[in-house]
């Protein structure tokens, strides 16, 4: 079970005083992790942090001094450096920054859905920014709203609803360019009317380039996050805490004759092509994990399901669901809405949004999110949803 998937559901079992350290903590990780921008203004936004840090803890509880606050944010459970210590949460799993000070995969993903100033942090703030713009611009967010606590399902819903202003042909174009080519050259950009105007491709982050070249993931085809040691070697690993487990990390060093060279940390040992900054956009990290990452799931199923002989129509209804399967012969269909994240408020969203009720809705999610099926299928209960992994489905629907 990925306990990186869980943390939207593991924020919002926390207290305010417990949420306002946890975005101190992970924007002072930010800053510590990176190397953009001057020092002074980093300083500066770690002893922010640190204050902020502090008052969270109230009268009753001693915090941290600046010093002891700066050590334990490497290689301490994230759990740890909150006020009570919350018990029982995936927060108790994981780790904003490893014993030497590089970022974990949970540190982004924290970044977009619990933090309030992760906008100021260096690196994936420029991200976040950039997904502020288009939330506003789509009328999504008021001009003086934070990005703090914004869901996976209001980030698709109002990215695939400004799409399908365009028409439905422009709204399945543009949607599956999110899936397949998150990476775009500027030409290519030019050619789809609805995703410029949309606005959601963006310069590749400081934070997944090196010595003006970035690689992509060969399983998403994303940008892989780049991080410089001290001995000049930059480590690049995909975001996805799943992809870099199946070999998606490698390391890149500098050489006289050749520029930079690429090669395998894990089981992939194909390398992929070092392609120049210039001339490529990307979509933001949030566009990234809440778009490219479901819809490669749902394409998958498609696939699977059409293989066994079902009827499968991909984003039938706009954003209302993902996949309509049917069986030739039967009358029974399945109406699929993916999700490979487990968030039970996301959820509950989704459940009060659906203009077709939730009666016969399978909320599917990956295989390794077995382990959230009891947490999600809560949520559901009583309201004639149901929620099961894509396995689950595949073969629910060759037994029908």
């Amino acid at each position: 079970m990925s306990a990186v998937a869980g943390t939207a559901a593991a924020v919002q079992e926390l207290d305010g005083d417990q949420l306002a350290a946890l975005d101190a903590c992970v924007v002072a990780a930010l800053a510590l992790s990176s190397t953009e921008g001057e020092a002074h203004r980093r300083m500066r936004l770690l002893m922010e942090c640190h204050g902020r840090y502090v008052r969270s803890f109230g009268v009753l509880e001693q915090a941290p001094s600046y010093a002891v606050f700066a050590r334990r944010l490497r290689g301490s459970r994230v759990a740890d450096l909150l006020p009570g210590r919350p018990q029982g949460s995936v927060l108790g799993e994981l780790w904003l920054l490893d014993d030497d000070g590089m970022p974990s995969s949970a540190l982004h993903r924290l970044a977009v859905e619990a933090s309030e100033h992760g906008h100021q942090a260096p690196g994936i703030g420029a991200d976040i920014r950039h997904l502020h713009s288009l939330l506003r611009a789509v009328g999504v967010l008021p001009v003086s709203t934070g990005l703090s606590r914004i869901s996976g399902e209001t980030v698709q819903h109002a990215v695939f609803r400004a799409l399908r202003a365009a028409g439905f042909e422009a709204y399945t174009r543009g949607r599956e360019a999110m899936v397949r080519t998150p990476v775009l050259t500027r030409r290519v950009l030019s050619r789809n009317a609805a995703l410029v105007e949309l606005g959601a491709y963006t310069g590749i982050s400081p934070t997944r380039q090196f010595g003006g070249l970035w690689a992509a993931c060969p399983m998403c085809r994303w940008t892989m996050r780049a991080t410089y040691r001290a001995d000049g070697v930059v480590d690049l690993e995909c975001e996805d805490e799943r992809h870099g487990l199946l070999g998606a990390r490698y390391w890149a060093e500098p050489t006289a004759a050749e520029g930079w060279r690429l090669a395998p940390c894990g089981e992939l040992r194909s390398v992929p092509e070092l392609l120049p900054v210039e001339g490529y956009v990307a979509l933001p990290y949030a566009l990234w994990l809440w778009v490219t990452l479901p819809g490669l799931l749902e394409v998958e199923l498609r696939d699977r399901l059409v293989a066994l002989g079902a009827e499968v129509r991909l984003w039938p209804f706009g954003d209302a669901y993902d996949l309509h399967v049917g069986r030739p012969g039967l009358s029974r269909a399945w109406r699929v809405d993916v999700k490979t994240w487990a968030d039970p408020y996301g959820l509950a969203q989704k459940l009060r949004e659906d203009p077709e009720g939730s009666g016969e809705l399978c909320f599917v999610v990956p295989e390794h999110l077995r382990g959230y099926l009891p947490l999600l299928r809560r949520v559901v209960r009583g309201s004639g949803a149901r929620v099961l992994t894509d396995a689950d489905l595949v073969a629910e629907v060759e037994g029908a």
